[in-house]
Parts: structure tokens; sequence; C-alpha cells
């Protein structure tokens, strides 16, 4: 039991004294403000699990459909792994934070495929997706899951934009791995236009997505 066997009565300095009065308040429920952050903190941890069942278009390499729970883990290991190509100095936990937060909304919203027919409410239906789901949590994480998720969709910051041009580049390195034309044949010009912004925020990844798209046309993925 928390606070019965944890510290001695016996000789009991002023620290150890301290101490089991702290985990007598404890055992008593005394602190009711961090036991309910935590409570508020798992409870967020366990609605965003369902992020793992959101299918996404795009494919992993045994033929399932991946889901944006693994887009999101693979993009913040892609920014740490390729931020010496970043246009400044950047912030590089706010870009991890940034990205693995992204796409959470769409325990809500669902995935939209850049190449899918166009969803007029999509913004407003992700935009309550985040209220609900950051209200979840404890009032600073909260203010900071939102504040990180809309400097993300707008583009506020340079590690805004490097994670939006990351976010944009792990789709087509995992199109040229995984894709298969019986799932639909993309125009090229499409892609170069809708991928074009990374030019602006990562130019030094610009050559990359050039050479990502070119293996998809040779392969059939995009004509």
């Amino acid at each position: 039991m928390r606070g019965s066997a944890a510290f001695s009565k016996r000789d009991v300095g002023p620290q150890r004294g301290l101490l089991y009065r702290l985990a007598a308040l404890w055992a008593l429920g005394c602190f009711s403000v961090t036991k309910s952050s935590l409570s508020a903190q798992v409870a967020f941890l366990l609605e965003v699990e369902k992020l793992k069942s959101v299918q996404r278009a795009n494919r992993t390499v045994d033929g399932r459909r991946e889901n944006s729970a693994e887009h999101s883990w693979h993009v913040a290991l892609m920014a740490v792994l390729l931020q010496e190509h970043a246009a400044s100095s950047l912030d590089m936990y706010r870009v991890v934070k940034m990205l693995l937060i992204h796409d959470l909304v769409e325990v809500d919203a669902g995935d939209t495929w850049l190449f899918g027919q166009e969803r007029k409410d999509k913004e407003l239906v992700e935009d309550q997706a985040a209220r609900r789901l950051f209200s979840m949590l404890p009032g600073e994480q909260e203010a900071e899951f939102l504040g990180l998720w809309y400097e993300f969709e707008s583009g506020d910051s340079e590690e805004a934009k490097f994670a939006q041009a990351i976010d944009g580049i792990q789709p087509l390195l995992n199109h040229v791995l995984t894709g298969s034309t019986s799932d639909g044949v993309v125009a090229v010009d499409e892609v170069r236009a809708k991928k074009l912004y990374i030019s602006r925020y990562a130019p030094a990844l610009w050559e990359l997505v050039e050479e990502l798209i070119q293996q998809s046309v040779n392969k059939g993925l995009y004509a």
C-alpha cells in the first residue's frame, strides 16, 4: 500500500519526516490535482489509441493499409533523421511533438486522401476534433497541444514548415516501396503540384521529392 511501509517513523530526521508526511497525504488522496491530472492524461492516451484503427490510402510492406499512428511514428523518426537538411536551426523537440499530434484529430475526422475527393467540411471537422480531444488534457497541456496543432496546420513557424515538409515526403517514400497500380494511378502533374510547397519549406529535400516521384512514374504508379 502507498505510504504504509515506505517510510519508517523511527529516527525520522527533518527530510525523512517531510517525505513521510507527503507519503501519508498521498495515500489519503490529498493531492487530488496531481491524481486528477494523471487520470486525465491516461484517459487521453486511451482515447487516442483509436488512431491505430484509422486507415490511410498507402500500404505497408505486408500489403495491408497503413494506419495513422504508424504514419505519425514514421514522420517523427524522419524529422529526427533529416533535421540536418532543414533550412534553418530548429527546435526539433517542438517539430517532433507537432508530428506526433498532428493527425490525432483523425480519431474523429478520419484520414483524407490528398488525391481523393475534396472534403469541404474537413477544416471544420478537424478543428472540432482537436478541441474535443485536447480538452481531455489538464489545462496547460490542453493549451500546449492545441497551440501546436494550430501551429502545424497554419505553418506559422519554421518548425511547422519543416514538419509539414516531412509529412508530405513520407507518403512518397512509402508509395515507392508499397504502391500498387491496382490501387489506381495518380497524375504526376497533380502530385508535383500538391507537393510543391516542400520546395519552399525544405529546399534541400526537393531533389529527393523529385527522385521519389520519378521512381513512382517508373513503376507505373504515377502517369
